[in-house]
């Protein structure tokens, strides 16, 4: 599966002076009608003085290009090329000392030298690999190969994989919890969990909700798990799966049929486009994008308490989680979002597509890219959307984003 992203982004030049406007927040309690006027966030330059936006360590990926891009205190850079690889995600081991990137045309994932980017080793895997992510320790990392359906595990220490396991349907995202790895299909109305030792222990299967058509990527984009507590959002339906990772049984479903918020929230939409809805690690909020709006949702109480609705449709697959708050990428518009729990904070308009971000010590950081001058700059936003510019690069397209020990520990 390629990323749906880079189509979508192509009418972003055009779009980009639109203006975003809201709508309403619906509630459990009365409803707070909202009218918020889309903020101009400018580059800051001079008060922040001790720069501590500026990461030891960024890498950025460069998709098509073949191309990898450190960036070092802010001032060294460092690029690396290998010809012919199309790099769909770059990560970072926690320590910094290795950078994986997962080539999705040539079935391997090359290991680089977290220092200066030299290349150390390539490791075989499935079919397209794509996304990669950690288990806590940063011992193993997990590749999903969407296109042979199978997820591999591979030593951080030992550079090699351990396992292989097939069975799944366009694997889109593993997540690990509790020595288990649950992982979302992208093509099956399943969430397959993953014990390294025995392989699949466990198909979570949520009933009445439809079915995807032969090669239709319309279930699962991710899965989010911490805190006893695992969600999913289902793409074509918008209806929130919750399971206990402890017990590996569904344990709530939460959809338009029998939420009122949410069958409100739906109406009229062809394409709900609920890709992603993320468990907050510093509140029990978890926050969930579609193609119209931002669901909160209480993980403690089960349920939906807000709905932001916008006056028109957009695109984003990224809500960033923050302290108190969620960014959300809203890649067609050129644009982000700031939503606390209760209500939008505001909108800020950006000089670009922004494509992707992560959180890391109490800033979000984000790159935008420019198709129109093949360019791709890298933002780092404070809590209040101040925005402090660290780098713009000959450097296009861009594709993933990672710091050293940053959360999530995957785009």
């Amino acid at each position: 599966m390629k990323r749906k992203i880079s189509n979508r982004l192509t009418t972003s030049i055009k779009n980009g002076t639109e203006k975003i406007k809201t709508k309403k927040l619906l509630s459990l309690f009365p409803l707070l009608f909202l009218f918020a006027l889309t903020q101009c966030a400018e580059k800051e330059t001079n008060t922040n003085t001790k720069k501590d936006y500026i990461p030891q360590k960024i890498v950025l990926g460069g998709e098509t290009s073949g191309k990898i891009l450190l960036i070092k205190n802010g001032k060294e850079k460092i690029i690396q090329e290998i010809k012919g690889a199309v790099f769909h995600q770059v990560i970072m081991s926690h320590d910094g000392k290795f950078i994986f990137a997962a080539s999705s045309n040539q079935n391997k994932v090359y290991v680089f030298d977290g220092d200066n980017l030299s290349l150390i080793k390539t490791i075989d895997v499935g079919e397209h690999p794509t996304h990669m992510t950690f288990d806590d320790e940063g011992k193993i990392l997990s590749v999903v190969n969407e296109d042979s359906g199978e997820v591999s595990f591979i030593s951080v220490e030992r550079l090699e994989e351990l396992k292989r396991f097939s069975g799944f349907s366009t694997p889109h995202f593993a997540r690990f919890y509790k020595n288990l790895w649950f992982v979302a299909n992208f093509s099956s109305n399943r969430i397959s969990v993953v014990d390294l030792e025995k392989g699949i222990v466990k198909e979570l299967i949520p009933s009445g909700i439809p079915e995807c058509e032969k090669n239709e990527e319309c279930a699962f984009f991710d899965v989010s798990v911490k805190s006893g507590t695992g969600l999913a959002f289902h793409k074509k339906s918008g209806t929130i799966i919750e399971f206990n990772p402890h017990t590996l049984e569904i344990t709530k479903l939460t959809g338009k049929e029998n939420s009122p918020l949410l069958k409100k929230a739906y109406e009229g939409l062809e394409d709900v486009s609920a890709f992603r809805i993320v468990l907050s690690p510093f509140e029990p909020i978890a926050y969930g994008v579609f193609s119209k709006g931002v669901i909160m949702y209480d993980y403690v109480a089960r349920d939906i308490f807000n709905i932001w609705i916008s006056d028109e449709e957009f695109f984003s697959q990224f809500p960033i989680e923050y302290p108190g708050k969620v960014f959300v990428l809203l890649h067609d518009k050129n644009k982000i979002a700031i939503l606390s729990k209760f209500k939008l904070e505001k909108i800020i308009d950006i000089e670009g597509v922004p494509v992707e971000g992560i959180y890391y010590n109490r800033y979000v950081y984000v790159f935008v890219t420019d198709e129109k001058n093949q360019r791709t700059k890298l933002l780092a936003l404070d809590g209040e959307g101040k925005i402090f510019e660290i780098a713009d690069e000959n450097f296009f397209p861009a594709e993933g984003i990672h710091i050293p020990g940053a959360y999530p520990y995957c785009h």
